[in-house]
């Protein structure tokens, strides 16, 4: 998992995020798709490129 890998847990990221850990955790289970905004902020602060992350359809 990256979130582990990167140092964050899912509380701390979603702080970082400015979202709840709740729409994280649904957005890490598939439950739940991110905006554009949220879906950047993810990759910028995991410091990997979006397209690596996610799958625009």
């Amino acid at each position: 998992m990256t979130l582990i890998e990167k140092g964050y847990s899912q509380r701390n990221f979603s702080k970082e995020l400015g979202t709840s850990g709740a729409y994280l955790n649904q957005i890490i289970n598939c439950r739940k798709h991110p905006s554009p905004k949220v879906a950047k902020k993810i990759a910028e602060k995991l410091r990997l490129e979006f397209y690596d992350l996610f799958i625009i359809q």
